[in-house]
């Protein structure tokens, strides 16, 4: 069993690996690293020579602003790379933080280039990763703009399953880890706390998904869909899609 399983795991969600490419992602070497709740782990400004692999937990990336406050704007759970454009772009323009006790991997960035340079599949599977990400966010923004406080938490949380899914093991028996308070929520989709809470209130309610003890449970897979205009396609999970 290789530290890079669960980023073999995930690329292969979104497209081919071939057995080589396989072995390549294997073979890249990784320096784990423990990180508890709340600690950051690459700070906006810094200038990383690796790229951080998610091994177990959840990770946030969020804009640091000149008053001290922060808006958080992805969430990345076990086998994503939230940081691998820094391959490309130097200087980190956000901040990464654990949302709870998480395991990480530091992979040099030289060691990434020799083994995009040795498959051109494995440089477009990456590539598409990356175009995922943006994918993401552009949904992200979608639910801070426009859908309102209702249907943009209910996406958020379609989401965070649907990505559950494919990240081996996190979800089972319709329910996957929220490992981050209604507070966070809230900053994430820029809504009040009161509306975070009223809105999750209102969808325990109505039977169709709650949050406790850190697990989001999904009572109404497609009522949940259905109150968050929710298409996975943005996801992009089929290597066809």
């Amino acid at each position: 069993m290789s530290l890079l399983d669960p980023l073999i795991a995930k690329l292969g969600s979104i497209g081919h690996l071939s057995e080589s490419d396989r072995n390549l992602l294997a073979a890249l070497p990784i320096t784990v690293r423990n990180v508890g709740a709340n600690q950051p782990v690459v700070h906006q400004g810094d200038l990383p020579k690796s790229s951080i692999l998610v091994i177990s937990g959840i990770l946030s990336r969020f804009q640091e602003l000149t008053d001290g406050g922060r808006q958080l704007v992805s969430f990345h759970l076990t086998g994503e790379m939230p940081d691998l454009h820094t391959l490309y772009i130097r200087k980190m323009d956000h901040s990464l933080v654990a949302l709870k006790d998480s395991v990480i991997g530091h992979v040099p960035h030289d060691a990434i280039h020799a083994a995009v340079s040795a498959s051109s599949s494995l440089m477009a599977l990456l590539w598409r990763a990356t175009l995922i990400d943006a994918a993401i966010f552009r949904q992200w923004m979608t639910n801070n703009g426009r859908r309102g406080p209702a249907a943009g938490t209910a996406h958020l949380l379609c989401e965070i399953a649907l990505r559950s899914k494919v990240a081996g093991g996190l979800y089972a028996d319709g329910a996957c880890d929220m490992p981050f308070n209604q507070q966070q929520l809230a900053d994430a989709l820029g809504i009040s706390l009161v509306h975070a809470n009223r809105t999750l209130k209102s969808l325990k309610e109505r039977g169709i998904a709650l949050i406790e003890r850190g697990r989001l449970r999904v009572l109404d897979w497609e009522a949940l869909q259905t109150a968050a205009g929710f298409d996975p396609t943005y996801l992009h999970l089929k290597a066809d899609s």
